[in-house]
């Protein structure tokens, strides 16, 4: 790889560009690498701060055939291992976490644009004084790109809102694998995005029985395709007001049940499903409050807006109320050894510095997720169960994290365990091949899974190499991830 040469030929072009080459520098920058993936140190790392360097960047990778790898998010943690090099490949990393300006907020349209380092917390702040948030994840890390997230396809936790797979991501302005730049939806034009934000254009999807949307087609990718600059995401009313609600069972079918219909009739806001030792690790509940609750809890939110803020949210708790009934279940607003203005807290906020929920219990943590429909968590949660035996673990130790998505028609159900390297390795080796065994979807596999999953799937894996041509037509962009 002519990495002195590429290094060289940036620094004349804009000596602006930060580059850092030192060996120390890069080594830190695989130091918190929180996956069971092996990966390389960068032979540099690129902060670029405007689209222009990142254009720059990419198609003089392209000329000195330099291999490229991208991350967004403050800091050096990594779960995934996706944003570091595989381990074996030479890479030069882009870091984008400086490109961190909210570029607009469109209060009358609710949508914002940001810049590929901007985290959840900083748009939060800033969507606050209009009395707006951003969908997010269960209770994010808190230096975590928003958009690195949204790419990422992680599931956020208002199911009723979320239509289709990129929601609420919209509209975005990325650098292909080839150095063009190109725009989706109406960020396209015409015009420059301040002419277009001047004449009062919604930076929005694209719209039409007749459409091509790439945003669509790099969620998920891992990087692999496309540098995404920036991009415009919807936002939602806070609302005026607030409240809380609860509903337990020890079967998780009864319990999907309730929470499929409730979604169905667009009652509530956020919407988790946790068995207990999730409630212990999201919620910090001590084992003795955790133990004495049944097996599943389903929270959600129940929020009033502009008309009628109190009967809106009231009549919302009322219909949750009978619907539990209708299922054998209770509706409760409080649960003991849990505090309610605490739980809103993590609800809506990011996780605090080095604490994040999946990562409280100090070892090197088994996360696999999977897609699959509300019905199927109680099933797969028994297997991933067994697979923790297999390994000589405590199954009680398991904590699942089920997210309704889609309005409902689909579900992100995750198991997580923590444990030492060695056991924690065999288990993410055991509960992967146990949970694709039985049928389970794989929607961005990482890790020890991710040939395998692309195996099974022939008839879609002989379209990639494609799509990896029109993008990326001299793979430089994250060699060794997916099936490339």
């Amino acid at each position: 790889m002519n990495t002195e040469s590429y290094i060289r030929a940036l620094s004349e072009t804009d000596r602006s560009l930060e580059i850092v080459t030192d060996a120390a520098a890069c080594a830190d920058y695989i130091s918190q690498n929180r996956s069971l993936v092996s990966v390389s140190e960068p032979k540099a790392v690129l902060y670029p701060v405007c689209s222009e360097q990142v254009q720059d960047i990419v198609q003089k990778a392209n000329e000195y055939k330099v291999n490229l790898v991208v991350r967004s998010s403050q800091g050096t943690v990594s779960m995934s291992g996706a944003s570091l090099p595989v381990a074996g490949t030479d890479c030069v990393a882009v870091n984008l976490s400086r490109m961190n300006k909210i570029m607009n907020i469109d209060a009358k349209n609710n949508m914002a644009i940001i810049e590929a380092g901007v985290t959840y917390g900083q748009l939060n702040d800033a969507l606050k004084p209009y009395g707006l948030y951003v969908e997010h994840p269960l209770s994010p890390r808190a230096e975590k790109s928003v958009l690195a997230s949204l790419i990422d396809r992680d599931p956020v936790m208002t199911a009723k809102h979320l239509w289709d797979v990129p929601d609420p991501l919209c509209a975005v302005e990325m650098v292909m694998g080839k150095g063009r730049l190109f725009r989706s939806g109406s960020a396209a034009g015409p015009g420059t995005l301040d002419e277009m934000l001047e004449a009062g254009c919604g930076i929005n999807q694209a719209q039409g029985p007749v459409w091509l949307d790439l945003a669509r087609v790099i969620t998920g990718s891992q990087g692999t395709l496309a540098i995404v600059t920036w991009a415009s995401v919807k936002v939602r009313q806070i609302g005026s007001e607030y409240s809380l609600t609860y509903v337990q069972s020890d079967d998780a079918d009864q319990l999907a049940a309730y929470a499929s219909q409730v979604i169905r009739r667009r009652l509530g806001e956020e919407a988790v499903i946790l068995n207990r030792r999730g409630m212990r690790n999201v919620f910090g509940m001590t084992e003795k409050d955790a133990a004495a609750m049944p097996k599943w809890t389903y929270i959600t939110s129940a929020r009033g807006f502009r008309y009628f803020p109190e009967m809106y949210r009231d009549n919302q708790v009322l219909d949750m109320t009978d619907i539990a009934a209708e299922h054998g279940l209770a509706l409760k607003t409080e649960l003991p050894g849990l505090d309610n203005a605490a739980v809103r807290r993590i609800l809506e906020e990011t996780s605090k510095d080095g604490d994040y929920w999946k990562e409280r219990d100090g070892r090197t943590v088994t996360h696999r997720f999977i897609l699959n429909t509300m019905d199927k968590i109680g099933f797969y949660t028994a297997l991933a169960e067994e697979a923790v035996k297999h390994c000589g673990l405590d199954a009680g130790n398991l904590a699942v994290y089920a997210q309704p998505s889609q309005m409902g028609r689909n579900c992100h159900i995750e198991f997580i365990y923590s444990a030492d390297p060695g056991k924690a390795q065999q288990l993410e080796e055991t509960l992967s091949v146990t949970l694709l065994d039985n049928g389970a979807f794989f929607s961005r596999p990482y890790g020890v899974i991710t040939e395998e999953v692309y195996n099974r799937y022939a008839d879609q894996k002989k379209y990639m190499p494609v799509m990896k041509e029109f993008f990326d037509e001299n793979r430089i962009m994250a060699p060794g991830r997916l099936c490339y």
